[in-house]
């Protein structure tokens, strides 16, 4: 299992990547984040074909404000360099960006660990 670190410096190149690409921004502090890490690094390790990346936004404010990350957990999915998947948005009125017909909302699949695998191996 590789879970990235990701950066301000390295955010873009990472993402640009080809194939699937996830990228996790959670906090220490929060203790949804630590659950969804869990089920986030369990994923990695299941699914190798896919790039795991994660940012811990209290170490990456500039990246968490390019990326206007305002709630956590967040989850960023790229294919092919192109973001693909972002829930929450940050606009709540808006509700989940996606490109992806009937994705689920990250809230709904984050804590069951089986929903999550099956939902990132359908991409």
């Amino acid at each position: 299992m590789t879970i990235t670190p990701l950066t301000h410096a390295t955010y873009d190149k990472f993402t640009a990547g080809p194939g699937l690409v996830l990228a996790n921004f959670w906090s220490t502090s929060c203790g949804p984040c630590l659950r969804f890490r869990r089920i986030y690094q369990a994923a990695a390790r299941e699914i190798p074909e896919a790039a795991f990346g994660e940012a811990e936004v209290e170490m990456q404010q500039l990246l968490v404000k390019d990326l206007a990350v305002t709630t956590i957990p967040t989850l960023l999915i790229h294919r092919d360099g192109e973001l693909i998947y972002r829930d929450p948005t940050p606009r709540p009125e808006s509700g989940t960006f996606s490109t992806i017909p009937d994705a689920p909302r990250s809230l709904d699949v984050m804590y069951r660990q089986e929903e999550f695998l099956n939902f990132v191996r359908s991409l």
